[in-house]
């Protein structure tokens, strides 16, 4: 554990979940509030989808303009001002002003997907190289482990205090994150290169870093399966289990607000489980290049098979909770594993560009299979609905793996033919043959 007690990681872990709690905290405070006023799943998720659908306009229009800034400065300004938006709620907590709490919501958002875009910019300018690697797939964890948690607080706070209060606890989050980043004393070697590759190329527009993020994805068979599953844990898994959440406690169980902070409860823990499991067999070298393939899959088919046995847990409340604490577990174990890869595969001047686009595919098609998922559970009921996503999971799977058998016999040709041309260049004074020395 000495490993994590560095003082950058700590304060930028730190000032990182606090931000993303907040961002949270009134969120899903607000989605509990609305499904126990009006008993609608789909007044909830459109909640959520406004959160989820913000991070596309950051992601394709803001990223590239994140690559070429200082993390750090950005990151303080980020925080005071999302602060700042956050006091506006506390003129709109009442629910007859629903449609204009879900667009401070939407700014908050936008704010916040900045804020997670600056964060992964934060890796490659606050470490060195290795302290990144070993770093990133927990300073990821910090996004699920905040909404966790920001749901177990805010649905339990709603027992006792008012929306007003909510607000008021969240903008004092985004203020004390803004402190901590500024006691963050980044890496000035990798602040230094990182600014020089990112400006070194000029104004760029923001489509052009879509471009390249594009590029890498389609080209590079690691970058395009990480970001694949990345997108998959956060589409057919998070965004329907978020979904269920909200739903479950009260319809199984009966158990309402004190249900659905009970499940959140256990998402955190879960979260904070996956990804330090990870790390254990990560760090010893237990998953690494020849088995990781297997591993993924394997752990793909096991959040399947509980997400599908899910249903027969409607009548005991601790058989489901230790159901999804599984599938929590295992899907923060994908995510985390190939976060991790993506950013080892980046190249530093295109992280956030990477990162930017996989995110506003991701939370885009989240909202929709949230928005989808929830009209399920309101029209065809919990179990059909279950069972009709674990049959598009397990098309998405095997219609990827057969797309990535493509992407990598095409790196494989393009070795190939590099190898040719080298071997069939002509030897001459000004390029000489390579010694066997070297």
């Amino acid at each position: 554990m000495r490993v994590y007690l560095h003082r950058n990681f700590l304060l930028s872990f730190l000032a990182s979940f606090i931000s993303l709690f907040g961002s949270k905290l009134l969120m899903i405070s607000y989605v509990a509030f609305v499904f126990t006023e009006s008993g609608s799943a789909t007044l909830a998720a459109i909640v959520f989808a406004a959160d989820w659908m913000a991070n596309l306009f950051i992601g394709v229009l803001g990223a590239q303009y994140i690559d070429r800034q200082d993390a750090k400065k950005l990151l303080i300004w980020l925080n005071l001002v999302t602060a700042a938006v956050t006091l506006l709620f506390l003129g709109f907590t009442d629910p007859d002003l629903y449609v204009y709490a879900v667009v401070i919501i939407f700014v908050r958002a936008l704010l916040k997907s900045a804020v997670q875009n600056a964060r992964v910019k934060a890796l490659v300018q606050f470490f060195d190289e290795k302290e990144t690697n070993t770093f990133s797939p927990l300073f990821n964890s910090a996004l699920p482990i905040a909404m966790a948690l920001a749901g177990a607080v805010g649905v339990f706070l709603l027992n006792f205090v008012g929306m007003a209060v909510v607000v008021l606890i969240d903008a004092a989050c985004f203020l004390v994150a803004a402190w901590l980043m500024m006691l963050v004393r980044p890496n000035e070697a990798r602040l230094a290169a990182s600014l020089h590759s990112s400006r070194g190329e000029g104004r760029r527009s923001s489509l052009s870093g879509v471009r390249d993020a594009a590029t890498l994805m389609a080209r590079n068979d690691t970058i395009g399966t990480a970001v694949f599953y990345i997108v998959l844990s956060v589409t057919a898994f998070q965004a329907t289990y978020e979904s269920l959440i909200t739903v479950i406690p009260e319809i199984w169980f009966g158990y309402g607000e004190s249900g659905i902070a009970l499940f959140f409860t256990f998402e955190s823990i879960s979260i904070m489980a996956g990804a330090f499991i990870y790390q254990y067999f990560s760090r010893r070298d237990l998953i690494n290049d020849s088995n990781k393939e297997k591993v993924n899959l394997a752990v793909v088919a096991a959040i399947t098979v509980l997400y599908l046995a899910m249903p027969s847990a409607s009548d005991n409340i601790v058989l489901a909770v230790v159901m999804f604490s599984l599938m929590v577990l295992g899907g923060e174990i994908i995510w985390v594993h190939h976060f991790k890869l993506m950013i080892a595969h980046t190249p530093g001047a295109r992280v956030s560009s990477v990162v930017g686009l996989q995110t506003a595919i991701g939370y885009s098609l989240m909202a929709v299979f949230a928005f989808v998922f929830a009209r399920g559970l309101d029209s065809i009921g919990v179990d059909t609905t279950v069972y009709l996503n674990i049959a598009l999971t397990v098309a998405l799977v095997i219609g990827w793996e057969l797309v990535r058998k493509k992407i990598q016999r095409r790196e494989r040709q393009a070795a190939a033919g590099v190898t040719d041309a080298t071997a069939e260049r002509p030897e001459t004074p000004e390029t000489p043959a390579k010694s066997t020395a070297q």
